[in-house]
């Protein structure tokens, strides 16, 4: 068995360890974020993409500036984001807290005289990037030891959304997050099941679509189908996608939506993917009573992937990765790929 599908497999009972972590941890999680009038996001590849959903997740949920940044990009050009990156706190996300691009980075910053105190969200202890930072959020358990990232991508967004539901009191989001630990691992049967179903299918290319806290967390969903199964993908907002991209969906495309509101609009997308000849796979929440809904029987052809109860907006993220992982995975016994060590990949980069 794939070490891929086994981390996949394990991924809530890290989210249960991680939930754990972050109670027993409060009081200096709390004590770095708050008080904050911005904060910049830092990671590369997976790391990078997540790092646009903690940025959302952050400004949304707590109303403070944030963005994201590729670490190379900071490494490049330290002295022009000096002015945007001075007093900011400044999050890294790394898997394994040794690439080098994330390290040098950051001492390329406190080169130009940066101001800024660093949390680090690492899956590893003892780490180059975690003795510079001023806090650590560690979670070995989380670690991937494949060179594609699943479990730990899905562990760091998780984290992301529990600490920023702690400080917003926000117990209907912490309701949901835990939900998604005693839910998921009947999801991920479900959602096994599917993949096997879609990853026979003659599509030779993926489009990912998320909107507003999911954007970061579905750009990393397209990019698991260029690592993992090895076949060309690409992240749009649900409704942008309209706006050029939708030239190249066609009858050999793999659409995959995370629905938001179920609305109109979000309806009619997928009914022109299908008219497209796509293959095209909706994620929705409110179980049964979304595959009874009009919105669900109006379109043939579109596959409904629902999972049980509600969710609120940001924990659907959690099922949606998944759901991605799963079917890259099974793809990949249609390319030949190696899901563990795609070739021309290195688990992490060293410049």
């Amino acid at each position: 068995m794939a070490i891929t599908y086994k981390e996949m497999h394990d991924t809530f009972n890290a989210l249960a360890k991680s939930a754990d972590y972050i109670e027993e941890n409060r009081a200096d999680i709390e004590a770095y974020f708050r008080g904050r009038d911005r904060f910049v996001f830092i990671g590369c590849g997976s790391s990078y993409s997540n790092a646009k959903s903690f940025a959302m997740i952050c400004n949304m949920s707590m109303g403070v500036p944030a963005m994201a940044l590729a670490a190379g990009d900071v490494l490049l050009h330290a002295k022009r984001y000096k002015k945007s990156i001075d007093g900011a706190g400044v999050v890294f996300i790394s898997r394994s807290g040794r690439t080098s691009e994330l390290i040098r980075a950051l001492d390329a910053l406190k080169a130009e005289g940066c101001d800024v105190e660093v949390a680090s969200f690492i899956c590893a202890d003892d780490t180059p990037l975690g003795e510079k930072s001023d806090i650590v959020l560690s979670t070995p358990w989380a670690f991937d030891e494949s060179v594609c990232q699943t479990r730990c991508v899905t562990n760091a967004y998780f984290m992301a959304a529990y600490i920023f539901a702690k400080l917003t009191d926000n117990a209907a989001a912490l309701n949901d997050l835990q939900l998604t630990i005693t839910e998921g691992p009947a999801y991920i049967e479900k959602a096994e099941t599917l993949a096997k179903e879609l990853a026979v299918l003659p599509w030779t290319h993926a489009v990912v679509l998320a909107d507003a806290e999911l954007e970061g967390l579905a750009e990393e969903g397209a990019l698991v189908f260029k690592e993992v199964c090895q076949l060309p993908s690409s992240y749009h907002h649900l409704l942008d996608v309209r706006h050029g991209p939708m030239v190249m969906v066609n009858k050999e495309t793999l659409v995959i939506a995370a629905l938001g509101t179920k609305c109109e609009l979000e309806i009619n997308l997928l009914k022109d993917a299908k008219a497209k000849g796509a293959y095209v796979v909706a994620f929705c929440d409110d179980g049964d009573n979304c595959v009874a809904g009009d919105c669900c029987n109006d379109i043939d052809g579109v596959i409904f992937s629902c999972f049980a109860k509600p969710l609120s907006h940001i924990a659907k993220g959690i099922l949606f990765i998944v759901l991605c992982q799963m079917i890259a995975y099974y793809k990949s016994k249609e390319t030949g790929a190696d899901p563990d060590k795609p070739t021309g990949l290195d688990p992490w980069i060293a410049l």
